[in-house]
């Protein structure tokens, strides 16, 4: 969407493109404007898979250090590069989960001085630590620039809320078009909105998003109360607007641990997480992992012979996970219902590997194999497992037998 190609190099971006226009329009109007090129920091969505970037995500040499973190069995990878003197915060890239990337933009842009453990900024405070003082929006100074696609500060939003009464994400969009471009900056104007009312002495109902003016045990009491059984009659009945990626997920979450009913009937299925739909769990690169169950950990040749076949078909990463099950990653999403045909064929079904719901039962051998062992606990966690399988629950769960 730019106006032209600026020094070889064409952003892609919609602030670069908004930059240009007001550049464009300035010098039609014979003004002395110029563009001199723009912040390539933005947060966007590939394949299903949030990823981000900002300052400098690929700064070396002698003045700058690099703090990485990396998890490949969630597909996350997260790297801030900081000062030689851990003061300052350079750039960064986040990858799969990318929820910090508008504090530590603002951690740039601002040179806000780092916490003593820089590396909180990617695994979160250390137990019972707590924030250093004017750390967060609250240290923002109110030139800060929130929206970089509308070029809304700080000042802005509070003083929308201060003083235009805006107390909705909606009344925020509509009075500073701030979050009204990429959206990016949502998060962040939500904090602001909830920092500011507080400040003012306003009571702050911690409610599910824009379409629910309800906090979710509210939301889950009014779908117990009028037997709500599908998304669209949540929204109908309590809520507005057609929804968000905020709210969908909890409904179907709320729905399937009130209800129990199968979370992909018709009717139900469009607001589910995709890992649901796909019966598989997307992973860094936008593959996915099939994991099917393995009650108690228990599996016979035959079985293990099918999977094995599988994973050397389709090209599959496999992987002895914790909960006693065999992982396979790399599946293309065109290939799901071909592997799963062939799984399905051999005995087995979804491990819920993705799902609120129960994971898995793991299990030692018991007294069947073991010389000290007092209980068949490989039944017993066979048995458990079967009997819950699928239940949905508020946050995923986990049990053992031993």
């Amino acid at each position: 969407g730019e106006c032209a190609v600026f020094d070889q190099l064409i952003y892609g971006l919609i602030a670069p493109g908004y930059e240009m226009a007001e550049v464009a329009a300035t010098k039609i109007c014979e003004g002395t404007r110029t563009f001199k090129g723009f912040d390539m920091s933005t947060k966007l969505k590939l394949i299903g898979v949030d990823v981000a970037s900002f300052g400098d995500p690929f700064i070396t040499g002698p003045d700058s250090r690099t703090i990485v973190f990396e998890d490949t069995h969630k597909g996350i990878y997260k790297r801030i590069n900081i000062s030689n003197d851990g003061q300052y915060l350079l750039g960064g890239i986040l990858v799969g989960d990318a929820e910090a990337y508008n504090m530590l933009l603002q951690t740039v842009n601002n040179k806000i001085i780092l916490p003593p453990n820089p590396e909180d900024l990617l695994i979160g405070a250390r137990g019972g630590s707590t924030p250093a003082p004017g750390a967060g929006i609250a240290g923002l100074p109110d030139e800060a620039l929130i929206c970089s696609c509308e070029g809304v500060s700080k000042g802005a939003i509070c003083s929308a809320v201060t003083n235009a009464g805006c107390e909705t994400v909606d009344a925020l969009k509509a009075c500073t078009k701030a979050g009204t471009g990429c959206g990016g900056c949502v998060p962040i104007m939500k904090d602001l909105m909830t920092h500011t009312m507080k400040l003012n002495g306003k009571y702050v109902r911690n409610v599910v998003c824009e379409h629910f003016s309800l906090s979710r045990q509210e939301l889950y009491d009014l779908i117990k109360i009028h037997n709500l059984k599908h998304y669209d009659d949540v929204l109908d009945a309590v809520g507005r607007g057609d929804g968000c990626e905020i709210c969908k997920p909890l409904v179907s979450s709320l729905l399937a641990s009130i209800w129990n009913d199968m979370i992909l009937k018709k009717g139900a299925d469009t607001a589910q997480d995709s890992n649901d739909r796909f019966l598989a769990n997307i992973q860094k690169g936008g593959t996915y992992s099939v994991v099917p169950r393995i009650p108690g950990g228990e599996i016979k040749p035959e079985k293990l012979i099918v999977i094995g076949e599988v994973a050397q078909k389709y090209g599959l990463y496999t992987k002895i996970t914790g909960g006693q099950r065999i992982d396979m990653f790399g599946a293309h999403l065109s290939d799901l219902p071909l592997i799963w045909e062939e799984l399905i064929a051999a005995g087995f079904e979804s491990g819920h590997a993705y799902g609120k719901a129960l994971r898995t039962v793991k299990s030692c051998v018991g007294s069947t194999w073991c010389r000290f062992g007092l209980h068949d606990s490989v039944s017993y966690a066979i048995r458990i497992e079967e009997r819950y399988r699928g239940l949905r629950a508020p946050h995923k769960f986990k049990s053992a037998v031993s």
